[in-house]
């Protein structure tokens, strides 16, 4: 209970609530707070006092038992204040309010005996939460801003139960489940990639007001989650203005620290009408980054060598050689010595940009509008071993991630609140060769005239008058007047070099006799002047000289000086028919993939607290999904782009999702019951392909089967449908009387749709020591790519937006099986997207304990077990017309682990806390790949499927995770997050790769890190000033993530036929020690 104590001041005028203005929020970012009003004296309850939260219109009344409730508080520190006629005001100050969490706060009234007489008090944070029934931990704003981090998955991190990897199957991993099973709540709106899994969002820390992490058996109010949720509620605007300005940089150091890291994170909130904050407000924070990542310059760990006499691969004075190559990746030839230290340049980079906005409107009494927004922008390169010699050749990402919602709150009663919500959600993304794409990032197309007057000097697969579809990836269209097979620069001849560039060959130069005659022989000259004329050609890009496109890709047989066989991606000499070298070539990225996902979201909620124990939660949410998607591999190369034939996936839908729950939250004296049964349901509206029946075909009533389709011409096969052979009840096929087969075309795939009941219990046997438990069904949706894959249309469905250009009823997409959905021809057993996957599934049990232990620690013990059903797995099957795999419900997962978290709350200047999990992850697959790839290696090298469970690439047996956090009276402080996390498992191998004992048997070393926030806040007259130093890996541990599996070590492998620059990966390695330098200013 708080008491109010202190020194009291004197008011000139009492400030009494009389009216009842309540906000509400939807489901996971609001809490609430109770309490209990009595006359300090008597002990007697006080009815009608009244409660208000300052800076806001939030407040009530006691009832005759002095009780009062303020429900749906958005989660934030507060101050609250009790007024009543002859008592004294009581104010409170540092309430804090978390997200579906009982604050408790009591008030003692005292009889005043001077009118206006006020006492303030400051909150003192409960011991234990009372009403917690599941796992749950929450990182405030205050710390937060103390933390050296810079996004929400590095607070994350810090917590028990997380797992953060970077070797195979690579993500976070909570309580030993995959890395897709979380699901992100951004105030209160779930916010998902539906295609690929993750939010493919990211809130800047400054706009975050809390954020909580809840493993255990989480409330049916959440869903789509197997191993956890995050929620992160983002702040509101203040009455006051208020703006701060952040600015840091790496750009010192040198090499080993200079990333050319950039922050500049801005911030500004306030009331949209001035003086009046408390009716309508807005926060907005924006963030914008620049870096090239740890990986962009690396130092080379070993001498590489073209000599080595005595093979021990050091350099030796005199009797050796270095290799020498081009290592900077400035586009600029300055070849080094490739000796031990020597600085490689990879052209890595990763810039993202992420706004925060919202807007609170409080129109009328018990109403409140809140308007949002979230952006995140983001484009960069990745390191590719492929591509080292040529990383200006690799591809670039870009993608767009906006979210705007809204949510309108009124209070029907003083009891019972509704909310009306909804969102918008769209998700855009582009990789590809970056020059040849459109200032969108687009692959981008156009209907292109070839001239009649070409017809005898282009290739056969174009035809002179008519149009042809062309592909930014794509050679210029040119007329081949020297038919040599190539675009000719030197014009209209026979090849020679122009040594004094007039234009014609002159005696002396060289030529080459491609017809024998003895002489250099012009092909074209109209006007006869001696100089061949140019060959012509269509400048589509506009840019005024004949673009190439894309060079084939081809790995280099004596790259890094001939050390290196067939590993790297080069350059080669592009020779014509003749064998003349034209130019140059280099192997380019010639993939392009674009995808996008949005959704349109709808629901409702009712929360009515039916008496002193019963909180009543209901609601029901529809989504509307859209996804397309677009991708082609090896588009163009050569002339006219025509050296390859494209493989293309191309396909849109639009699945529907809807849900509805119903929960109670029970909070008696003794205990706290969470009970709750959530619906979830998903129309993938599709059909689906069934790789065990016979493939047929159906035009005008009559059946085809694959092998047939040469019988209809294109016009007829564009009305045609597709389907199987109706069976007989022995399962064969069934013959109609003429011997054909009957057709029944593909059915829809069914609805999904599950129950999933939840019960949590809270036991506080006192007010410092408690126990819960929890037991829940979970699931979710396999990621919608799992359901469409290798989908192909071959109509405009899906097609990239840059794409409009082209005409698509003469564009050939590849699939050879239309309307069969699914390109099955371009691609090696693909795996199939079945919409008939089943949801994934988690039953979960949990029990904890927590005590607050003398006056400032807290400990925390916890036990959970977990089995994971239905997870996806890659099925082969020899079906028609041609071998494929096909996605569905097979694996099996388990997960337990003990959770030990030690707290100390602040006290002399000080906090700090460690947890420390213990844990077992282990299931029949650790992806949906694994066992295609075991059939797939089986022959060469071994591999078998293992008819039980093993290890999973993630199982890390022991984690620590420590903070320390100090804070000087005089503005200085020191922030610090450690982590201690022992071996992940891989698979080991011999030199060939063959498996030489289970899978994820063997262990690679432990890592150990500590990251580090120094900074000094300095007030000013008008304004805030923090200096501060981020530093991470404050003991330059090399940390690996990852090892070569027939030795065990990131830097040696056995295969004789690994060359040393292959062999040396950098990205094996954790970030080295790294410092930004910062300043913040706040007004």
């Amino acid at each position: 209970m708080l008491k109010a104590g202190g020194n009291a001041i004197m008011k000139t005028k009492l400030f009494i609530v009389s009216f009842l203005w309540v906000s509400m929020l939807f489901a996971g970012d609001t809490g609430k707070i109770v309490g209990q009003i009595t006359d300090s004296e008597t002990g007697e309850a006080l009815f009608g006092v009244n409660i208000l939260l300052k800076s806001s219109s939030m407040g009530s009344a006691s009832n005759m038992e002095g009780h009062y409730i303020i429900l749906n508080v958005p989660a934030a520190s507060y101050t609250i204040s009790a007024s009543y006629i002859g008592y004294k005001t009581i104010t409170i100050t540092d309430i804090r309010v978390n997200a579906d969490r009982t604050t408790t706060v009591n008030f003692n009234m005292e009889i005043s005996a001077v009118e206006g007489e006020e006492v303030i008090v400051e909150a003192k944070r409960p011991a234990i939460v009372r009403d917690q029934t599941a796992s749950t931990t929450t990182i405030e704003d205050d710390d937060i801003v103390n933390m050296p981090v810079n996004s929400f998955n590095e607070i994350m991190t810090t917590m028990a139960g997380v797992v953060e990897n970077e070797n195979a199957n690579s993500g976070i991993h909570l309580r030993g489940g995959r890395s897709g099973e979380i699901s992100y709540l951004v105030d209160g709106f779930l916010i998902e990639n539906a295609l690929y899994g993750g939010m493919s969002l990211d809130i800047a820390k400054d706009a975050i007001s809390e954020l909580s992490l809840i493993t255990g058996a989480f409330n049916a109010e959440y869903g789509k989650a197997m191993s956890g949720i995050v929620n992160i509620v983002t702040k509101e605007g203040t009455p006051n203005y208020h703006a701060g300005l952040t600015t840091a940089s790496d750009q010192f150091g040198g090499n080993n620290n200079n990333w050319g890291t950039s922050r500049n994170i801005f911030n500004l909130s306030g009331p949209i009408i001035p003086g009046l904050g408390e009716i309508a407000n807005f926060n907005i924070t924006a963030d914008f980054n620049k870096s090239r990542g740890n990986l962009w310059k690396n130092q080379l760990p070993r001498d590489v060598l073209t000599v080595d006499v005595d093979n021990d691969g050091e350099y030796d004075e005199g009797e050796d050689t270095y290799a020498m190559a081009d290592i900077t990746a400035n586009g600029i030839p300055d070849t080094v010595e490739l000796k031990k230290g020597a600085f490689e340049e990879t052209g890595t980079f990763d810039d993202y940009q992420r706004i925060t906005g919202k807007i609170v409107i409080k129109p009328i009494k018990n109403a409140k509008l809140t308007l949002g927004t979230n952006y995140y922008r983001s484009k960069g390169k990745g390191f590719s071993m492929s591509y080292r010699q040529l990383p200006d050749r690799y591809s670039t990402y870009y993608g767009t991630t906006t979210q705007s919602h809204f949510k309108l709150n009124y209070a029907i009663t003083e009891n019972m609140f509704f909310t009306f919500k909804g969102q918008n959600y769209s998700r855009d993304r582009h990789n590809g060769y970056k020059p040849l794409l459109n200032n969108k990032h687009e692959l981008w197309g156009k209907e292109v005239a070839i001239p009649s007057a070409w017809a005898d000097y282009i290739p056969g697969t174009v035809t002179a008058g008519e149009n042809m579809n062309w592909l930014s990836y794509y050679a210029e269209p040119y007329a081949d007047y020297n038919g040599d097979g190539q675009y000719s620069p030197f014009g209209a001849a026979e090849y020679w070099k122009d040594s004094n560039g007039n234009g014609t060959w002159d005696e002396g130069e060289y030529y080459n006799d491609w017809d024998g005659d003895g002489s250099w022989t012009i092909i074209l000259d109209d006007n006869g002047d001696g100089i061949p004329d140019q060959e012509l050609y269509e400048d589509v890009d506009g840019n005024g000289e004949y673009s190439v496109g894309v060079d084939p890709r081809l790995r280099e047989g004596d790259a890094y000086d001939g050390t290196s066989n067939y590993e790297f991606y080069g350059s080669y000499p592009v020779v014509n028919f003749y064998g003349d070298t034209i130019r140059n070539g280099y192997s380019t990225y010639h993939d392009y993939q674009w995808y996008g996902t949005s959704y349109s979201e709808y629901g409702a909620e009712l929360t009515w607290q039916l008496n002193d124990a019963h909180q009543i939660k209901t609601g029901f949410d529809k989504k509307n999904h859209k996804i397309s998607n677009f991708s082609g591999g090896a588009i163009g190369g050569g002339p006219f782009g025509n050296s390859s034939d494209a493989s293309w996936i191309m396909y849109a839908f639009n699945p529907e999702e809807s849900s509805f729950y119903i929960q109670d939250k029970m909070e008696y004296k003794e205990f706290v019951i969470n009970v709750g049964l959530r619906y979830d349901a998903l129309n993938p509206n599709s059909r689906y392909p069934d790789p065990s029946r016979k493939l047929l075909y159906e035009y005008g009533g009559q059946s085809y089967e694959p092998s047939d389709l040469s019988q209809l011409t294109p016009e007829q096969m564009e009305d045609a449908d597709w389907g199987y052979a109706v069976l007989d009840d022995d399962e064969s096929p069934k013959l109609d009387s003429d011997g054909n087969y009957l057709f029944e075309a593909a059915k829809w795939a069914s609805q999904k749709k599950k129950w999933s009941p939840r019960i949590g219990f809270g036991y506080p046997i006192t007010d410092n020591i408690a126990f819960h438990a929890s037991y829940g069904h979970f699931f979710d949706y396999p990621d919608l790519s799992n359901s469409y894959n290798f989908t192909n249309t071959n109509g405009s469905g899906g097609l990239a937006p840059g794409l409009t250009g082209i005409n698509i009823d003469n564009f050939d997409f590849g699939n050879t099986y239309a309307p069969f959905p699914v390109n099955t021809a371009d691609f090696y057993i693909p795996t199939i997207g079945s919409p008939n996957v089943k949801p994934e599934r988690t039953v979960q049990y949990e029990f904890g304990f927590r005590a607050h232990l003398a006056e400032t620690y807290l400990l925390s013990l916890t036990v959970y077990y977990k089995d994971i059903y239905d997870l996806i797995s890659s099925t082969i099957y020899d079906a028609n017309p041609s071998q494929y795999a096909l996605y569905e419900n097979h694996d099996y997962a388990n997960s337990r682990g003990f959770e030990l978290e030690l707290r100390q709350s602040f006290k002399n200047n000080l906090a700090w806390y460690l947890n420390y999990t213990l844990s077992r992850a282990e299931g029949s697959a650790p992806n949906e790949y694994f066992h295609w790839d075991v059939a797939y290696l089986a022959s060469v090298y071994g591999w078998h499927d293992y008819n039980r469970t093993f290890n999973m690439s993630w199982d890390q047996t022991h984690v620590l995770n420590y903070g320390v956090d100090y804070r000087h009276p005089k503005g200085f402080g020191v922030n610090i997050i450690g982590n201690y996390g022992s071996g992940l498992p891989y698979t080991p191998t011999d030199a060939r790769g063959r498996p030489i004992d289970e899978p994820y048997s063997a262990r690679m070393p432990s890592t150990a890190i500590v990251n580090m926030r120094a900074y000094y806040d300095l007030p000013l007259k008008l304004a805030n000033l923090r200096l501060y130093a981020d530093i991470d890996n404050v003991l330059d541990n090399s940390n690996v993530n990852n090892v070569f599996t027939d030795t065990g070590t990131p830097t040696e492998s056995t295969n004789p036929n690994t060359s040393p620059m292959w062999m040396y990966r950098p990205y094996y390695w954790k970030a080295p020690r790294h410092i930004e330098l910062g300043i913040t200013v706040r007004l």
